[in-house]
């Protein structure tokens, strides 16, 4: 059965009212969600701005401090060497402009105990308003001149005859004379300071669209603005900016500038939990009203035509739905995929066209000791000062290679394995390259420990044996040489007989001193394990050598770790501490410097002797544990083979790291029980 029902005009209107007021009612709900979400997003945006702002500040902040430790340290570097050379008594006129003049370094200057000037690299110019005499710095040298202090970093200063700046360090001379002053021309590096500095920052960012105002302020006045702010609100006259200076939230308000309505965020900037000011963000609200200009059209627009808005919204929402959900599956999948390469254990840097870095993980953070920040987008030229230039992927259309490189960051020697290879970006659709770093230090450490091992174990068998084999004949040899001296009287040559048969004792009892040495170096050692307090028994050892240092003029240092307790035989460990720092002082001259340390590091302690001495060369370097290998005119070369032994013994290792003339490092790894 079939039912016809007609509905009434009235009806229909009704029902077309009740549709239109519950579109319009939904429609103006969905109006003011949408303006909440539009202001959520320009809040977070604005926020992370704000926070890329302060980081990027902070970063140009302690760039320049950096840049500015690393001047003082190189004119340091020279003012001790001019120092050296005065000591010695062989320092000119000239050689101070050859000194300048290889160093970049604009005047040096000697200056007596009364700060009166004695000597200097300036070359007199005719005319000059300056002449060369009556020179005295007393009030500025003050503290090097009276002793209170051996070095003093003068920094900025104008210079005084010209509208110049210099940057000026100062040392001691020696024994109290006077002091030495080296200064250098600062204008490249104000010039660099300035390309980096916060102002900089504030007017490259202000260009973005969208971006009204950036200012740092605090509460005198303006500290750095982008263009066209003269004044601003005071922070002493605002209810919204006074909380923002003791928090450290972000604010946010729309207000008025320059008769433009903004969106404003605000936040405090810390520099080492000191308060520098304010930063304070405005961002145009224009599109965002044009934004609800177009949603109001679209509300009439939506009431006038019910049924089409209906099927548009429903096919909006349906869309909408789906793009949001397959946009969420790719953003999971390129979250997973960078949190894979972020975690890998292996170091991973990717690299566009032009060698710039894309991508730097946290691995590769740790092994070149750098911040990916300071590398993102520069060349790779820049990690760890050019140790990867070797990787030339320039103008390349294939590259797949691996290799393995033995390379030094930061002074440390590493083995790393390389895998460069290309892909293509599937969302820039461009070709990047992946280089794959694999850190093969410790294992070739191990190795290395495996076959010293291997060859003491070896060493030993031969030891022993040969030393079994040996003894019984040699004593026989002994004991005849013994007999025929006393038992025997030739009628001739009495005396030259009996200086052989002494002879040939002497020479029994020296191979039998050989043979227990073999013995010794063959037998197990048997180990006294005791927990130590490293502090009092470094510095016993320390005590040891400290009048040994005095008589030779050598700078002896201990730098301790006051907390560490480890279990070994001290008298043993203590043993081949004294051969490897009486090895030292042995390398070095007088006024040399001989430098132990010790510190934990993971679970393993690490001591680590080393001298500014004559060096070891790479061929030496490879026999330097071997059994009677010595250097030395007196040596008996025992001490390094035992030494090893000793540490190999209590589960250690120990390695050395030399250069001709440039001093000799040995680092003991001995694990902490």
């Amino acid at each position: 059965m079939r039912f016809r029902f007609k509905l009434s005009s009235k009806a229909i209107i009704s029902i077309t009212l009740l549709i239109a007021t519950v579109m319009i009612i939904s429609s103006y709900i969905e109006l003011n969600q949408s303006k909440k979400e539009i202001f959520q997003l320009l809040y977070e945006h604005s926020s992370t701005l704000l926070e890329s702002l302060i980081q990027s500040s902070k970063n140009t902040l302690n760039s320049s401090y950096e840049i500015e430790d690393l001047v003082a340290d190189r004119l340091l570097d020279n003012a001790r060497m001019i120092k050296r050379l005065d000591a010695v008594k062989s320092l000119s006129k000239d050689e101070l402009i050859r000194i300048a003049n290889e160093n970049n370094l604009y005047r040096i200057n000697i200056f007596n105990s009364k700060g009166d000037r004695v000597l200097t690299n300036r070359i007199p110019e005719p005319g000059h308003i300056h002449g060369e005499e009556n020179i005295n710095r007393f009030e500025e040298l003050e503290t090097i001149l009276n002793g209170e202090i051996d070095e003093l970093i003068i920094g900025l200063k104008n210079a005084e005859f010209s509208d110049e700046e210099r940057f000026a360090v100062a040392v001691a001379r020696s024994n109290g004379k006077g002091a030495i002053v080296v200064n250098m021309d600062a204008q490249d590096f104000l010039e660099f300071r300035k390309k980096i500095g916060i102002g900089v920052i504030l007017q490259q960012m202000s260009k973005h669209h969208g971006i009204e105002y950036i200012i740092l302020q605090d509460t005198i006045g303006i500290l750095a603005a982008s263009e066209k702010i003269d004044t601003v609100e005071a922070i002493n006259d605002s209810d919204f900016l006074i909380p923002a200076l003791s928090s450290d939230s972000v604010f946010s308000r729309t207000t008025n500038h320059i008769g433009h309505e903004v969106y404003e965020v605000t936040k405090r900037f810390l520099l080492d939990d000191e308060i520098i000011g304010l930063y304070r963000l405005g961002v145009s609200l224009e599109d965002i009203r044009n934004v609800e200009d177009r949603m109001l059209r679209r509300l009439i627009i939506i009431s006038l035509i019910l049924a089409a808005i209906s099927i548009i919204v429903l096919s909006i929402i349906f869309t909408t739905q789906n793009l949001k959900t397959i946009s969420n599956e790719y953003e999971k999948f390129k979250t997973l995929t960078s949190s894979v390469l972020e975690n890998m254990s292996e170091a991973v840097i990717v690299l566009d066209k032009e060698s710039n870095i894309t991508l730097f993980n946290k691995s590769a953070e740790y092994l070149f000791k750098i911040n990916s920040e300071a590398v993102l987008q520069n060349n790779i030229s820049l990690v760890a000062e050019g140790v990867l230039n070797f990787i030339e992927i320039k103008g390349a259309t294939e590259l797949n290679q691996n290799f393995e490189k033995e390379i030094f960051i930061n002074g440390e020697q590493k083995f790393l394995s390389f895998s460069v290879s290309q892909l293509d970006d599937p969302d820039t659709k461009q070709i990047k390259y992946t280089v794959v770093i694999k850190d093969l230090t410790e294992t070739k450490r191990l190795e290395d420990e495996a076959k010293k091992n291997e060859k003491l174990s070896a060493m030993g068998e031969l030891a022993s044996g040969v030393a079994h084999e040996i003894r019984n004949p040699i004593n026989a040899i002994g004991m005849i040489a013994q007999r025929l001296n006393k038992e025997f009287i030739p009628s001739s040559n009495q005396t030259e007989y009996s200086d052989i048969t002494q002879l040939l004792k002497s020479e029994v009892n020296r191979i039998n001193k050989i043979i227990t040495q073999f013995l010794s170096y063959a037998k197990p050692i048997d180990l006294n394990l005791k927990i130590v307090e490293l502090k009092p028994y470094f510095e016993e050892i320390y005590h040891l050598f400290e009048d040994q240092a005095k008589q030779k003029s050598i700078k002896f240092i201990l730098q301790k770790d006051d907390l560490i307790n480890i279990k070994i035989d001290p008298d043993l460990i203590k043993q081949s501490l004294m051969n490897i720092i009486q090895n030292a002082f042995d390398a070095v001259s007088n006024g040399g410097e001989v430098t132990v340390q010790y510190f934990k590091a993971k679970n393993d302690l690490i001591i680590q002797v080393s001298d500014n001495g004559i060096g070891i060369t790479p061929e030496q370097q490879k026999k330097i544990f071997d059994l009677y290998f010595t250097t030395k005119k007196d040596g008996n070369g025992l001490g390094l083979s035992i030494s090893q032994k000793i540490i190999a013994q209590h589960n250690g290792s120990i390695f050395v790291s030399s250069n001709v003339n440039n001093g000799t490092t040995f680092k003991i790894i001995l694990p902490i029980q």
